[in-house]
């Protein structure tokens, strides 16, 4: 995480992102837009996010383009052992973009018994429940390590660190000009540093994949105060 240097930003920018708070949405727009130059941070409502190229340097940002290439969907899950009879049991908390891609696909390494979501609403997290074949049989309460993989095919992928789980969806911070618009993706797989990607995005666009959270942070701070309740 680089929160540390994205401190530092923020007091350069002179507390630009603490500026919205007790303001409404429109309000805190205009102010936002017209303290740009000095600030170097600003939101466009419908354009998304501006940074003037000081912050660009300082938060050291990245992108990258969409492309489609060949993957090999596989995951790399920490599981802990419940169960060694009749069978070897572990159980992995997963995303639920990951829990979505258990359901659709078949893959080797493990076999997914069932995925349980009773405690999603508050951590935002599902229990996946797999069958291990694995020897000598773990102790009951071990972590082990799964990998999961399906056979290679081509699809359109963006960088692991492009995509930001937020509690209203799946987004990645798309390049247009100046600009730097949050956009919902939709996710099928995951493989090594790459996700697929299945709806919102074309061959050839330019998203973000670093510092996304950040990013995501002076947007909630700008339109929303930082999430205080006004």
């Amino acid at each position: 995480m680089k929160g540390f240097r994205w401190i530092t930003v923020l007091i350069a920018c002179g507390g630009l992102l603490s500026a919205g708070c007790g303001k409404k949405a429109s309000e805190t727009t205009a102010q936002t837009e017209e303290g740009a130059e000095d600030g170097g941070v600003s939101f466009k409502e419908g354009g998304g996010l501006v940074l003037n190229p000081d912050v660009i340097r300082a938060l050291g940002l990245k992108t990258a383009e969409v492309e489609e290439r060949p993957l090999s969907a596989e995951v790399r899950l920490l599981a802990q052992a419940f169960a060694t009879t009749p069978q070897i049991l572990a159980s992995a908390s997963v995303s639920e973009s990951e829990a979505a891609w258990f359901e659709k696909q078949g893959f080797t390494g493990a076999k997914l018994i069932r995925l349980d979501r009773t405690s999603f609403a508050a951590t935002r997290r599902v229990d996946a429940i797999f069958a291990v074949d694995r020897s000598p049989a773990p102790k009951v309460g071990e972590f082990i390590e799964l990998s999961l993989a399906e056979t290679p095919r081509p699809a359109l992928t963006v960088p692991r660190s492009a995509i930001l789980d937020a509690a209203t969806g799946t987004f990645v911070y798309v390049v247009n000009g100046e600009n730097y618009l949050r956009a919902p993706v939709k996710i099928n797989a995951y493989s090594g540093d790459f996700v697929e990607i299945t709806d919102g995005l074309y061959a050839g666009d330019v998203v973000v994949t670093t510092p996304v959270n950040q990013l995501w942070l002076a947007e909630l701070r700008l339109t929303k105060g930082g999430g205080h309740s006004h």
